[in-house]
């Protein structure tokens, strides 16, 4: 299934340049946030993880069309 996944703020870099930041994923049935953040590089212990906006249950499974979006707990703006 595919999943939409932004990484904001220095996590940028955990994507190839031409994303920016931003891009499409297929993932396994049962997948989660954490899973997926995880095979990316993201620290997901230091991390502020959304799915769809909101914060996720830690064993909620990723649906279709899904957007997981992380950035550090200390970015500042």
């Amino acid at each position: 299934m595919k999943v939409q996944v932004k990484l904001i703020a220095t996590y940028r870099d955990l994507l190839p340049p031409e994303c920016r930041g931003r891009m499409e994923l297929e993932v396994a049935e049962g997948t989660t946030a954490v899973d997926l953040l995880t095979q990316l590089g993201v620290p997901v212990e230091e991390s502020v993880v959304l799915v769809d906006g909101r914060t996720p249950e830690p064993d909620q499974s990723l649906k279709e069309g899904a957007s997981v979006c992380a950035f550090s707990a200390t970015a500042g703006g």
